[in-house]
C-alpha cells in the first residue's frame, strides 16, 4: 500500500502548535499567570492570522475554497458515516470542514474579546483603552464563557479524532504529524499542489509583523 502526500508541513505545525497554545492558554489563566496569558494569547492570534492567509494562498488540502462545503453535504457525510458508508477524503471531509471553520471562528473572537479585555487587578488587554470599563468588561465576559465553547468543540473534534482512529482505521493523528495517508484512505483527487515551505515562511514572518504592530 502506497502512502500519499496530503498535508504540508505550514498545515502540520500549525494544528500542533495551536494544541500546545490551547493547553498553556487554560494553565495560564488557571494558575492566574496573566502576564503569560497574554503571551500565548497573542501566540494564538499569530497562528490564527498564518491560517487565514494559507487557506487562500497554501497548499490545495489547505486552502478553503479545496473544502468548504453545504451544511448539506455536511449532514449526508456524517449520516454515511455512521452507516459506515461514506467514502474517503483526501483533506478534510465535509463535516470535518465544518469544524476547522466553526474553530477558527470561536477562536478569533476568543483572541479578539481578549483583547479588549481586563481583570479589574492592573491588566488589561492591548484594546481595553479603545472601550469604556462597561465594554471592557462585557467583553471579559464574553471571553470567559467563549473559552467554554472552544473546550466543546476540542472534545467534539477528539471524539471524530479517535472514532476515525479506532472505528474506521484511518490514520488521520499520524497523518497530521508526517503529512501522508495510505492510498486507501484518498479521495478522487487527481492533483494536488503543494507550497513551497519558503512561501510558508513569508506568510508566517507576516503573521508575526501583524501581532508586532498590535502589541507594540
Amino acid at each position: 500500500m502506497t502512502d500519499k502526500k496530503v498535508w504540508d508541513l505550514g498545515v502540520r505545525i500549525f494544528h500542533w502548535l495551536l494544541v500546545l497554545g490551547m493547553i498553556a492558554a487554560w494553565f495560564t489563566i488557571e494558575y492566574r499567570f496573566m502576564q503569560a496569558h497574554a503571551i500565548v494569547g497573542y501566540g494564538i492570534s499569530m497562528l490564527l492570522i498564518y491560517r487565514l492567509v494559507w487557506g487562500f494562498l497554501g497548499s490545495t488540502t489547505a486552502r478553503f475554497s479545496y473544502f468548504i462545503c453545504s451544511p448539506i453535504a455536511a449532514f449526508c457525510y456524517l449520516k454515511a458515516s455512521l452507516q459506515q458508508k461514506a467514502r474517503s477524503y483526501t483533506g478534510h471531509n465535509p463535516a470535518g470542514s465544518w469544524m476547522v471553520l466553526f474553530m477558527l471562528l470561536i477562536l478569533f473572537l476568543q483572541v479578539l474579546s481578549g483583547f479588549f479585555a481586563n481583570n479589574d487587578l492592573g491588566f488589561s488587554g492591548p484594546f481595553a483603552d479603545w472601550v469604556n470599563k462597561t465594554q471592557s468588561d462585557q467583553l471579559t465576559q464574553w471571553h470567559g464563557l467563549n473559552f467554554y465553547l472552544i473546550l466543546a468543540a476540542i472534545w467534539l473534534h477528539l471524539v471524530a479524532v479517535f472514532f476515525y482512529q479506532i472505528v474506521k482505521k484511518e490514520p488521520l493523528i499520524q497523518a497530521m504529524i508526517g503529512g501522508r495517508k495510505p492510498s486507501k484512505y484518498i479521495g478522487d483527487d487527481q492533483y494536488l499542489k503543494f507550497v513551497s515551505n519558503r512561501v510558508a515562511v513569508l506568510v508566517w514572518l507576516f503573521s508575526l509583523a501583524v501581532i508586532l504592530l498590535v502589541v507594540l
